[in-house]
């Protein structure tokens, strides 16, 4: 409700000139802090056509000005203005875009330089063609580097060349991965699998236009997809095809008795409202174009397959039953899985090259675009530089826009005394005292001197058309803006500087990195390519476990963590490292591993001691039990933490396989459950239960990509919370230790207390404690949004669909954390 009305006092201070602005009203607004509708001017943009016909200027092509290629100081005074503008008229250079080329002009009637009517843009090609990004030039020059680089990523290179190449080995095939091969099987489908073969070896066995084999370069043999599915294939045509062939059977009679009682129900209805003299309101048409799609749907097109040879003879038939609604399925699951499969591959690649530019070794594409951008922002940097002397040195007398304090007078900003709006330099010309109210004059403001304008200007000026009729070269808002836009650009020229020359200085720092690199990348796209889309369920162990063990790179979330780390950690003596650590033994298995160790110390001690005779064993027993103490508070804290680190993970890779696993499930109980469906087609709402069904089917075939879009979210959730937590939660201990020393500073204490008698190290190790918690609760609660995101998104899917789920099957997942709840307890 505030920025509403901030927005609406914005609209009421712009719709008139800055000189209808009342300085007393401004003066309350100073005081009860709504000075923000001020910062921005609102000026409306002039086309062009009211250019023209209002005398701003003669014609369109004024608009397209030029500058020299070289743009030098000299140049950007003479050929960057305004200045142009009818003889009525005055403008001024109000912001420049220079890598769009365009200098955005503010326009006034000449003498009336505070109510400005609008502005309009200026387009310079020079200017824009200088500032561009060069690539084709910094690949030029930097050739010698870019052939480096691509001799360095080589063996990563050819590593997935191989992989993908190994799958190629035979032409006009289509090679399966191990879930389409299980698709495939579990919707019994022969035009992929070889049914008579599979059943007479009792192994999986494809159709002569498909494969399952790759070529492994490292043990230089063939590998088989086949192997992973065992003989439960042949099972599930045996167990098909038997049930195709009784079921036939027994659907004629079903289909008979349904068939029989449906239509002669409906005549019944009808007849008896006939005589009764009742109105039928069941309607008949959309009951028969049910029945024919049920028959078209359902009702087998065949009963029998060929077996043929190289000729195209048939030498042998077997019996299953086919039926259009199983051709559906078929397509609609294969067709969901490339889906699926594209997904998989845009996310691991893409997870790859991230990982790629963590590790700091840059590829050809990243040295060209940073080189480039490297020129184009240090040219940029020099441009605005340029700008901002012109301003201070040439324009503007800069010791007049500080008051008698030292203090800017139209800028906030300790840094610079330029506003960036023309209505905050006029409100504050109104309310400062020593302020001039003719800040755009030569002789009575804030105009260094007659260089400040262009020659044009200069040529129309008489006694009668004094300077301050007209605006400087620059505006005061315009120096302003620039300022920040220098800052912007020579912050990014200093990123480019360093990621360049770290890029320089690869060769160095790459040569363990990249064997690390190529396992990493072997790992994931041999995964790819065995599993398809189930692969992405390899990216916690690339991407987490790589971040987690630290051997690679270093994330800057890490770099940041310890850096906090040390500051919480700083005069704790190590105590830190001791209260921290309690709750960690919370952890399940933690406290056992703790209670181990100690108690085996203590005896262990005694043991030792025990030569000293009965001395030994009592000293030796307590040293043995201290160090035990401490040696299984230390074990039980580094367990307790590697399980948090690794479960989100782990968490992941099980809880993704279980989701993976009822899909399968659910498309294998459909496809059986559809040789059973001949009879609904005589349901009172054949229609409805028809499309209930169906969209049930293509709910689950929808469920292939979201499950790689949901593991992959909840990867991201994962380390997006760690990211936001972990550093935020050391914030919070950062502050809260703070504030305690604060606190305790007033209240007494004694120094050989080491602050005990007042309370406040004991408050610290409160604090450690809470650092603790916090870590295990983040850790946890990553768990649970990665259970909550797989496992809800799918169930989302199904809401928004408007199909009710399989719930008993897809709560099988809940079902197992229930059960695993208190065995995980029991570890």
């Amino acid at each position: 409700m505030k920025k509403i009305f901030l927005l609406f006092l914005v609209f009421l201070t712009s719709s008139f000139a800055f000189t209808e602005i009342n300085p007393h009203v401004v003066i309350e607004d100073l005081r009860n802090g709504q000075m923000q509708k001020y910062k921005q001017d609102n000026l409306s943009t002039i086309d062009t056509s009211s250019l023209i016909s209002r005398g701003i200027i003669v014609s369109q092509d004024e608009l397209t000005r030029d500058i020299p290629e070289t743009i030098s100081k000299s140049n950007i005074k003479e050929h960057l203005t305004c200045s142009f503008v009818g003889d009525d008229w005055t403008a001024t250079v109000y912001d420049i875009d220079a890598k769009a080329g365009i200098v955005t002009c503010m326009v006034a009637k000449k003498g009336d330089l505070y109510n400005p009517i609008g502005v309009f843009d200026t387009y310079y090609p020079n200017m824009q063609k200088a500032f561009a990004l060069d690539l084709k030039k910094a690949e030029e020059e930097n050739r010698d580097l870019i052939y480096s680089v691509n001799n360095q990523f080589k063996p990563l290179r050819d590593k997935v060349n191989d992989i993908y190449q190994s799958t190629r080995y035979s032409q006009n095939k289509e090679y399966l991965t191990i879930p389409e091969l299980l698709t495939a099987a579990v919707l019994t489908d022969t035009d992929i699998i070889d049914y008579e073969a599979t059943s007479s070896t009792n192994k999986l066995q494809l159709k002569d236009n498909f494969v399952s084999k790759y070529y492994d370069t490292a043990s230089n043999q063939f590998i088989d997809n086949r192997e992973y599915i065992l003989t439960d294939a042949e099972n599930l045509f045996s167990v098909y095809t038997g049930l195709s062939d009784i079921s036939m059977m027994y659907l004629i009679l079903l289909v008979a008795f349904f068939g029989v009682w449906g239509v002669a129900n409906k005549v019944a209805t009808h007849f008896t409202s006939k005589i009764e003299g009742k109105q039928n309101h069941e309607k008949v048409l959309p009951y028969t174009f049910g029945i024919i799609a049920g028959i078209l749907l359902f009702f087998p097109t065949s009963f029998s397959e060929s077996i043929t040879n190289e000729n195209g003879q048939t030498v042998a038939q077997y019996d299953i039953m086919k039926t259009q609604y199983q051709e559906f399925e078929k397509t609609g699951y294969y067709m969901f899985t490339d889906w699926a499969n594209d997904a998989a591959k845009i996310i691991i690649d893409a997870e790859i090259n991230s990982i790629i530019e963590k590790v700091g070794i840059g590829t050809s594409d990243q040295i060209v675009q940073t080189a480039a951008g490297f020129e184009q922002y240090q040219k940029l940097a020099g441009f605005t530089n340029t700008i901002w002397d012109i301003c201070k040195d040439d324009i503007y007398n800069y010791n007049g826009l500080f008051d008698s304090d030292k203090k800017h007078q139209y800028s906030t900003d300790p840094n610079q005394p330029f506003p960036t709006s023309e209505k905050w330099a006029y409100v504050n010309s109104k309310i400062k005292g020593n302020t001039s109210t003719l800040y755009y004059s030569v002789n009575d403001g804030e105009i260094k001197s007659n260089s400040s304008y262009n020659s044009n200007i200069l040529s129309k000026t008489n006694t009668n058309n004094p300077l301050d009729n007209y605006y400087p070269e620059y505006s005061l808002s315009a120096c302003g803006k620039n300022y920040y836009n220098h800052q912007t650009n020579y912050e990014k020229y200093r990123d480019y500087e360093e990621s360049f020359k770290n890029l320089n200085m690869q060769g160095a720092n790459s040569a363990d990195k990249i064997p690390m690199l190529e396992g990493i990348i072997k790992f994931q796209y041999e995964l790819y390519r065995d599993w398809g889309y189930l692969a992405v369920l390899g990216l916690p162990v690339s991407k987490m476990q790589t971040e987690f063990i630290g051997g690679l790179y270093k994330t800057k979330r890490s770099e940041v963590l310890e850096k906090l780390n040390n500051e919480v950690k700083k005069d704790s003596m190590g105590s830190h490292m001791i209260m921290s650590s309690i709750p960690y033994l919370f952890v399940p298995g933690a406290g056992t591993v703790f209670q181990v160790i100690s108690e085996n110390g203590g005896k262990m001690g005694a043991t030792l001691g025990s030569a000293a005779g009965p001395i030994g064993t009592i000293l030796g027993a307590i040293g043995g039990t201290v160090a035990g103490g401490t040696l299984g508070m230390w074990f039980a804290y580094e367990t307790s933490k590697t399980i948090l680190a690794l479960s989100p993970i782990i968490g992941i890779i099980i809880i993704g396989l279980l989701r993976f696993v009822i899909i399968i499930i659910k498309i294998f109980s459909f496809h059986f459950a559809s040789l059973f469906m001949m009879p609904i087609m005589f349901a009172r709402e054949n229609i409805q239960a028809i499309s209930r069904f169906t969209m049930k089917i293509f709910a689950t075939m929808l469920e292939l990509p979201i499950f790689v879009l949901s593991v992959w979210l909840a990867i991201t959730a994962s380390s997006l919370i760690h990211t936001i937590g972990d550093i935020f939660g050391k914030k919070i201990i950062i502050g809260m230790l703070e504030n305690n020393d604060l606190q305790y500073e007033g209240v007494e204490n004694s120094t050989w207390t080491l602050g005990l008698a007042n309370g406040e190290w004991l408050a610290k190790l409160k604090i450690y404690v809470f650092d603790g918690f916090i870590e295990i609760a983040i850790a946890a609660f990553s768990i649970i949004i990665i259970y909550k995101i797989i496992v809800t998104l799918h169930s989302t899917l199904f809401e928004v669909m408007e199909v009710q789920g399989s719930r008993e099957i897809d709560n099988a997942i809940e079902s197992m954390k229930n059960e695993s709840t208190g065995w995980g307890s029991r570890i």
